[in-house]
């Protein structure tokens, strides 16, 4: 994702963020968030980690955390690596998928929910030793998505003098780099933002992305016929270019607002503009749609046992 600032870029990766997580569970998807300015250029990513999907959040600014991060990302693709095998992440679900509705598994009586027998194939009911008693493993799957989300991936690329995150960010992006070269088969995905491309451009990651992003600059003087920010185009691989028009997510709701939502009819070229005035003060102090989004997917991931997947670093 390229665009300077203003132009909705912090705010596209929110959305993205957000999107995600309300199309998974949180013990099937987790979200990594790098703010690669240090959070020198604002809140950046943190907003995000209100989500219960939000693993791992870390900013430039922290050395350690970020040399921990690169080693643990690089090992999480290696033990990913090897678990596969010449197998492809999507290929290793749809075996696990396939194989619980071909072995349909016999409810287990009492006893053995107690963990005081175990029942074998032969179908003889045997005492299991005290040694040898497991307890369920609730949690995420072993292999859960992953989605490393990056914000000013231009300071990592070429930090600047005297950053304290200086030391640390060449072994931050191979270890990014080797998510966009190796990632989609092992479940590991990566999404970058940058607001100087030019540093990024001789980057593997700029030569292997499947999809890019480019903002519109904001206006130089706005005006009230400007559109929002946010309002870009997506690039595919088959050359195909798409415009779009991205929303906010971290807009506060008025508390005293006394208006209720409508719905109208709205055309593409108005797509952005600024909405109409309403008639009332409303003063912008409440919840934000991502705060609210959060607490929904709280409690939805709380009523099915769905546990957030552990971090990745300490």
């Amino acid at each position: 994702i390229e665009g300077p600032a203003g132009s909705g870029r912090m705010e596209l990766l929110r959305a993205t963020a957000a999107s995600l997580a309300a199309a998974a569970r949180p013990d099937r998807l987790g979200l990594i968030l790098v703010d690669g300015a240090g959070g020198e250029r604002g809140e950046g990513l943190r907003a995000c980690t209100e989500l219960p999907h939000t693993s791992t959040y870390l900013v430039a600014s922290d050395p350690v955390r970020m040399r921990e991060f690169a080693q643990a990302l690089g090992g999480e693709l290696k033990r990913r690596a090897e678990l596969l095998g010449t197998g492809t992440f999507a290929d290793w679900h749809r075996t696990r998928e396939v194989a619980e509705r071909l072995v349909g598994r016999r409810q287990p009586g009492t006893a053995e929910q107690s963990g005081d027998i175990e029942s074998p194939t032969s179908g003889t009911l045997r005492l299991r030793p005290a040694g040898a008693r497991t307890d369920p493993m609730p949690g995420p799957t072993p292999l859960p998505r992953l989605v490393v989300i990056v914000d000013d991936f231009d300071a990592l690329v070429a930090p600047a003098l005297g950053s304290p995150g200086r030391p640390t960010a060449g072994s931050v992006v191979r270890a990014l780099e080797a998510v966009a070269r190796d990632g989609e088969r092992l479940g590991v995905h990566l999404i970058a933002a940058s607001a100087r491309p030019d540093r990024t451009a001789d980057t593997e990651l700029a030569r292997i992305s499947r999809l890019r992003v480019v903002l519109d600059a904001p206006p130089a003087s706005p005006g009230p016929d400007s559109p929002a920010p946010g309002r870009g185009r997506l690039g595919r691989p088959d050359r195909g270019v798409t415009p779009f028009q991205g929303g906010r997510v971290t807009g506060r709701i008025p508390r005293t607002a006394t208006l209720r939502p409508t719905v109208i009819p709205l055309e593409w070229e108005r797509m952005g503009d600024p909405p109409a005035r309403r008639p009332v003060r409303e003063l912008g102090n409440g919840p934000t749609d991502l705060a609210l989004l959060a607490s929904a997917l709280e409690r939805a991931a709380r009523s099915v046992d769905a546990l957030s997947i552990p971090s990745l670093t300490a």
